[in-house]
């Protein structure tokens, strides 16, 4: 039986945009501080190129300027660029804060005047109430009550003459009266309803007009004026000590 021949290795090709292109000079002091990064990742010195070359060229970093070490440069920026977002929201927190106070003032305001005007208008109908139970008493309740006790005092009166008188001159016994003091009740009592409906009509009492009505102010609306405040520029960050 015949040994497997091993098989052949296949080309591994790359992407064109990992293939070599061409080299690049370095001084000595460079090439030891790239094998000693490289070495550190455990990495090739070329991948290590490489990936320092696009770090660069995206994050817009100039290598020969601000010479960062690791990502300490870009933390300081973030931090600086953090510290001014949270200056600029706490403006705006302040200013929502004092928009806010504002609109709690003018509405207490509001109310304030509003309550004031309901109460006073609710005190002019109790003094127009207390007024026209004034008139009343005064206009048509008292003269009626004392039409009424004078009224009952000379009815008591006359009756009683007239009883006795009655009597005496008639001749007649006692009787005979209930049937006269049944008629003489009911003309009373015509007497007495038409009397009193003309009593009316002489001393009528006007009904009490509405109080006006306050003016109330509307409700406010609140009117924001504070602007978002600008960015504040950021502050230039100190090159790193190499």
């Amino acid at each position: 039986m015949e040994p497997l021949k091993p098989k052949a290795r296949q080309a591994i090709t790359k992407p064109a945009d990992e293939q070599l292109l061409s080299s690049l000079k370095i001084t000595r002091t460079a090439d030891r501080k790239l094998t000693a990064a490289a070495k550190k990742l455990n990495i090739g010195k070329g991948d290590f190129a490489g990936a320092a070359i696009a770090f660069f060229a995206e994050s817009g970093l100039d290598p020969t300027a601000e010479r960062p070490v690791g990502l300490a440069n870009v933390s300081d920026k973030v931090s600086i660029e953090t510290k001014a977002v949270r200056v600029q929201n706490a403006d705006i927190g302040n200013r929502l804060i004092s928009i806010i106070r504002t609109w709690e003032k003018t509405l207490y305001g509001f109310l304030q005047v509003q309550q004031t005007g309901t109460l006073n208008y609710l005190e002019q109908i109790e003094n127009t109430i207390m007024r026209h139970q004034v008139d009343v008493e005064t206009s048509l309740l008292s003269p009626m009550l004392e039409l009424m006790v004078k009224g009952n005092i000379e009815a008591y009166m006359g009756r009683m003459i007239g009883e006795k008188t009655n009597l005496v001159v008639r001749n007649k016994p006692e009787a005979d009266w209930p049937v006269t003091n049944a008629s003489l009740n009911k003309e009373r009592d015509e007497q007495l309803v038409s009397q009193v409906r003309a009593f009316l009509q002489a001393n009528s009492v006007a009904a009490p007009g509405r109080a006006p009505k306050p003016i109330v102010p509307e409700a406010p609306k609140p009117v924001i004026t504070a602007n978002a405040p600008a960015a504040p520029p950021a502050a230039p960050i100190p090159p790193a000590a190499v």
